[in-house]
């Protein structure tokens, strides 16, 4: 049996989360940070026409093993205070290493146990997270060892290139529109207009953009922070994810200074379900969608099971 409770982290604003844990623990458990990824999904990890649930499953199954878990609404993201557009990577990190010191303050948690559990940006995050707070490992999901400068604008070729290699009436019509030739000067001429501002929030033809954080994230690179890693680490990639190259799970093992280890797991996509169908970039969210009521991939939690016994049992 479990036991959740809603706590707040302190810091430059207060985060809302949850913590949850085994009804039976005594002091002394271990405990994992869940780090979410990119945008404004709430702490379970749920977004508007999107339940995924994807970091309150994660939660509840380390509990079942065990360990205390903490997750959170990201700052300026629903019960949390803060402004979402003004906050950037760095505001992140700092906001994480919150949440470290708050486990570490807890007088369940055995302070020398703690983890972090990254997922996508989180798991980009993670490595500063430690740098800041140490921890006793980290678990990165979905995560990258190239600067962001080289990682973000690839997911966006991706598409493009799907876009002129359309077939049919559709691939005609983009062609005679011009699309991927339009979408690219409007995309270099945003990136400007964000990089040469100083505000932390901007305005473009009508949008709002989190200037702040675009300029810190592409300035970031987790390569500085993996390379200063020396905590036991395991990076696990799907074979199926667009948005990371799987390949750069291994590239993080052997850029860590720590004992590290690295899996892809066979048609596991970004969001850590299995996918057997057509995967495109343009076609992520249809997919996402379709696969609400799947559950989290159980290679990937057998594999971390593996991982987490051998080290912090």
């Amino acid at each position: 049996m479990t036991k959740s409770e809603g706590v707040t982290i302190h810091g430059a604003y207060p985060l809302s989360g949850t913590l949850t844990y085994p009804e039976d623990t005594a002091k002394s458990a271990p405990a994992i940070l869940i780090i979410p990824g990119t945008g404004k999904s709430d702490r379970d990890g749920n977004v508007k026409r999107m339940k995924m649930n994807l970091y309150k499953d994660l939660a509840e199954y380390f509990t079942s093993r065990g360990f205390i878990t903490l997750r959170y609404d990201k700052r300026g993201t629903h019960q949390s205070g803060g402004n979402f557009y003004e906050t950037g990577v760095y505001d992140l990190i700092d906001d994480a290493a919150n949440c470290i010191g708050f486990l570490q303050d807890h007088p369940k948690v055995n302070k020398n146990k703690i983890l972090i559990l990254g997922h996508s940006e989180g798991a980009l995050l993670a490595p500063a997270v430690h740098k800041q707070k140490p921890v006793a490992g980290l678990i990165l999901l979905a995560g990258a060892a190239e600067p962001s400068n080289q990682l973000l604008p690839r997911q966006s070729e991706i598409a493009l290139s799907e876009i002129e290699q359309t077939k049919g009436f559709k691939g005609w019509l983009f062609k005679v529109l011009n699309v991927t030739e339009k979408a690219k000067k409007q995309n270099k001429a945003i990136m400007k207009k964000i990089m040469e501002s100083s505000q932390s929030v901007i305005r473009i033809k009508g949008a709002r953009f989190p200037a702040k954080w675009i300029r810190e994230q592409m300035r970031y690179n987790v390569c500085d922070y993996l390379e200063q890693t020396t905590c036991p680490v395991i990076a696990i990639t799907g074979e199926k994810d667009l948005q990371v190259p799987p390949e750069q799970a291994q590239r993080i093992a052997e850029m860590v200074k720590g004992e590290a280890e690295w899996h892809i797991i066979p048609d596991m996509n970004h969001i850590l379900r299995k996918y057997q169908g057509t995967h495109t970039m343009l076609g992520l969210i249809k997919e996402y969608k379709s696969q609400l009521n799947e559950p989290i991939c159980p290679e990937l939690f057998q594999t971390i099971d593996s991982w987490l016994k051998k080290r912090f049992s």
